[in-house]
């Protein structure tokens, strides 16, 4: 009774993508990201609502992931502001948001406006830990409502299994 009832679809973020001749891995793992968040958009979604009785309206859609999900979940979630009214991220791999999600900066206030909950956590022993202290600095620089907390832990499950059930019942109210 905690959380509202709602439909958890979890995806696979390793979209193969082909091996591009002189092309680095930064690039690659960008190229494979804009994969996953057009699979999902165009894809799952539609699958989902086409199975399914679910609402379709931004206020009843939710992103959230871990490590390389967590900042697939972040920059989709963010670029994508008309589809996801409550984003978050759990130990998120954040390298390169900045240049994958532009003109966030330029209309915080309108973002500010239309999403719900911009949540993130990471434990302080987290290897992602710099760059999610990073992004975060970047939000609150910006102007970025935000929920940002580190928690004891590393890079585990056991850290991700605890903030689930923290994030679930801040949806949909």
């Amino acid at each position: 009774g905690k959380a509202v009832p709602q439909l958890i679809v979890m995806t696979d973020g390793h979209v193969p993508v082909k091996d591009q001749e002189g092309e680095d891995a930064q690039a690659r793992r960008a190229r494979a990201s804009s994969a996953y968040e057009r699979d999902l958009l165009d894809r799952v979604i539609p699958l989902v609502e086409g199975e399914y009785r679910v609402k379709t309206d931004r206020e009843s859609r939710a992103i959230v992931g871990l490590s390389m999900g967590g900042g697939q979940s972040l920059g989709a979630g963010l670029r994508n502001i008309d589809r996801f009214a409550w984003v978050g991220g759990f130990s998120s791999s954040t390298r390169g948001w900045e240049k994958g999600v532009p003109g966030l900066k330029a209309d915080a206030a309108a973002l500010n406006a239309s999403l719900r909950l911009l949540w993130i956590q990471i434990g302080k022993e987290d290897f992602l830990l710099e760059q999610n202290r990073s992004f975060v600095a970047w939000l609150k620089e910006a102007g970025i409502k935000h929920h940002y907390l580190e928690t004891e832990g590393a890079h585990s499950w056991s850290v991700w299994r605890r903030y689930l059930p923290e994030f679930l019942p801040l949806l949909f109210r």
